[in-house]
């Protein structure tokens, strides 16, 4: 197995994790790797996919909007995410 090492980890952060993994009777590390899985096995739908199912909902936008819309999906492979 691999290892991983978080760091910069924020104190208040680390300290929900302790009490959730005491309420769970976890140890901190069983406690990260079960919410890393179970965040990670969650479906989520494409943009597009999402884009799709609100027009289903809620009509076709106007051509504003849908110029909008379609302007907010990034085109980078990846974002830099701060926590």
């Amino acid at each position: 197995m691999s290892t991983l090492t978080l760091k910069q980890v924020p104190d208040a952060l680390l300290e929900r994790l302790r009490a959730e993994a005491q309420r769970q009777r976890r140890s901190v590390n069983q406690q990260a790797l079960f919410l890393l899985e179970q965040t990670l096995q969650q479906a989520r739908p494409s943009f597009s996919a999402a884009l799709n199912r609100f027009i289903e909902e809620e009509g076709p936008p106007d051509e504003d909007l849908a110029d909008l819309l379609k302007g907010l999906r990034s085109k980078e492979t990846g974002r830099k995410v701060v926590l």
